[in-house]
């Protein structure tokens, strides 16, 4: 699905004309930036794709040119809200050249773009690779981090209120949660074909560096199951003990009403416009009273000691 965006939010960082090897970064490019970056016209499709917030982790090869995707954790537009979004990252290895394609910046990767486009002479494009691969493990270390801190901030505010906002807190950190576990999965099996690449196992320094980022994205996989299990567990428990207190609730009004029904109902009797036993006697208000008291009482302490009030 391509994805259009204004023409001021498109860029070309590198130069025009690019050498055999080095790299070069695309952000949000037209069709003229990427014919002037050196990338064919048949190979547009992927520069759209990688427009497309939605693009999965994939891996594919093209002659002498190997296409890849990856999926980076993104903090939401929405401050107030633990909400993670996934944004892609493309990338094109040719030999020793490589070149990056984003649809926007964003932060886990500028340090790195604008320490690359300082230096002088890049390094190769398999030390390039493995670090990103070891960026983007870093970044979903990062933010699973924050969000296990999020779920413990919302577990003391939820002993506290149990309010609506709350548990909706709750439900994003646990859907972002989720989100981490599919793109993980993604970016995971891309990386295991990115190490069994030709141009990747002739390198070895690189190849371990890329072994070593798989080892983390799989200990960020587990976390983040776990962690969205624990999320969903907050959920049930918390809904459960909201319930139960409302069940609770009813049943203190409940037994509260049969207390004062049975006074309320002599008062209701005795208080009727027509002729009744003893109601010229003036020991009968003191009678009713203590009969609708002492039963009242009487009730008292049977729902007392069944620990329904």
């Amino acid at each position: 699905m391509a994805v259009s965006l204004p023409a001021d939010s498109h860029a070309l960082t590198s130069a025009p004309e690019p050498a055999a090897g080095g790299w070069q970064h695309l952000t949000a490019p037209l069709p003229a930036d990427w014919q002037r970056a050196g990338q064919l016209a048949d190979d547009w499709d992927f520069a759209q794709d990688i427009l497309d917030p939605d693009e999965r982790s994939w891996l594919r090869r093209d002659g002498a040119r190997v296409f890849i995707t990856l999926q980076f954790p993104v903090k939401g537009n929405d401050a107030d809200v633990d909400s993670w979004e996934q944004r892609p990252l493309g990338i094109i290895l040719q030999g020793n050249r490589i070149t990056t394609v984003l649809a926007r910046d964003f932060a886990p990767l500028s340090p790195f773009f604008a320490q690359m486009e300082h230096l002088s002479s890049p390094p190769e494009s398999v030390e390039i690779l493995a670090a990103i691969l070891k960026i983007l493990a870093q970044s979903y270390e990062d933010a699973l981090h924050q969000l296990n801190a999020a779920i413990h901030d919302n577990e003391q505010q939820l002993d506290w209120t149990q309010s609506n906002g709350d548990f909706f807190t709750l439900l994003e950190i646990s859907k972002s949660l989720t989100r981490f576990e599919v793109a993980l999965v993604g970016n995971i099996a891309t990386a295991f074909k990115i190490s069994r690449l030709p141009e990747i196992r002739d390198d070895l320094p690189a190849t371990q560096q890329i072994d070593t980022a798989l080892l983390e994205l799989q200990v960020a996989h587990e976390r983040a199951r776990v962690y969205a299990g624990t999320s969903t567990s907050m959920m049930d428990a918390y809904a459960g003990m909201v319930q139960n207190n409302i069940n609770h609730g009813l049943k203190v009004v409940t037994v509260l009403a049969m207390i004062f029904y049975v006074p309320s109902l002599l008062a209701t009797l005795y208080g009727v416009n027509t002729t009744l036993p003893f109601q010229k006697t003036d020991w009968i208000f003191w009678a009713v009273l203590g009969l609708g008291t002492s039963i009242s009482t009487g009730l008292a302490l049977i729902f007392r000691r069944k620990g329904w009030i």
